[in-house]
Order: C-alpha cells, then sequence, then structure tokens
C-alpha cells in the first residue's frame, strides 16, 4: 500500500530486499526505511508522497487491527518524530500532514518520549508505569 502511495520508494524497497538477502528484514526495519524515504522525499519538496504516506497512515491507524494500529503509532510515527529530529526541517514539518487519528498517535509519542533521552530511558518509563 506504501508502495502505491510513494511509487518513487519502489527502488529503494527493492535495495532493502536485496540488502537482507531476501530474507524478512522485519517490520520495524522495513518501516525504518520507508520513513528514511519519506524524510528525504519531503526535503527534495515531494509533497505529493508525504500526504499520501500520511493519508495511508490515518487508515491504517482508523480500519487496522491492534498490530496495524501500533506498527503505525510505534514504528512510523516515532520514527518520524526521532529520524526528523536529526533534519534542518524538524518533526514539526509533518504536523500539517496529520489526520484526527495520527494527532493522537502523535501525541502519544511525544508522552513517551517527554524528558528521556534514549530509548532505554522510554522503556524504563514504561516499566514503572505499568508497576504503578
Amino acid at each position: 500500500m506504501l508502495l502505491d502511495a510513494c511509487p518513487g520508494f519502489r527502488t529503494r524497497w527493492q535495495e532493502h530486499v536485496v540488502s537482507w538477502n531476501g530474507e524478512p528484514a522485519g517490520v520495524y526495519n522495513d518501516i525504518g526505511e520507508f520513513v528514511a524515504y519519506l524524510l528525504d522525499a519531503y526535503e527534495q519538496g515531494q509533497i505529493d508522497c508525504v500526504r499520501a504516506a500520511f493519508d495511508m497512515l490515518e487508515r491504517f491507524l482508523t480500519e487496522g487491527d491492534a498490530d496495524t494500529k501500533e506498527r503505525a503509532v510505534i514504528g512510523f510515527i516515532e520514527d518520524v518524530q526521532n529520524a526528523s529530529s536529526w533534519r534542518a526541517f524538524g518533526a514539526d514539518a509533518f504536523l500539517p500532514f496529520l489526520g484526527p487519528h495520527s494527532q493522537a498517535g502523535w501525541a502519544e509519542v511525544e508522552r513517551m518520549w517527554r524528558g528521556k533521552s534514549s530509548l532505554a530511558d522510554v522503556i524504563r518509563g514504561e516499566l514503572q508505569e505499568g508497576k504503578s
């Protein structure tokens, strides 16, 4: 579905698959590859692709099963926020593309990372919340 939304990703996707020797890379590695492409596309002014990807994200969050929704938030949104924080445009550049469900997911990821500087901090925080 993401290849349909951003056909320019097809070559990069094929290279990604080859780099894993045809073995499954894992869904989060696959999402990470797409997000890296998406950030490059944004930087190059390919706004139609970015808009289509975020429209697809909203669809995943409204129509997807629990696993799809989790991957959309913890995979896609979290990757966009973290990876774009290293780019000149920053994560806020993607706020205009968020629909209502992706806005909620975006806020959830921001809450998880608030006051934390590493994934280990996030995991510790989640574990502490689970004990409360």
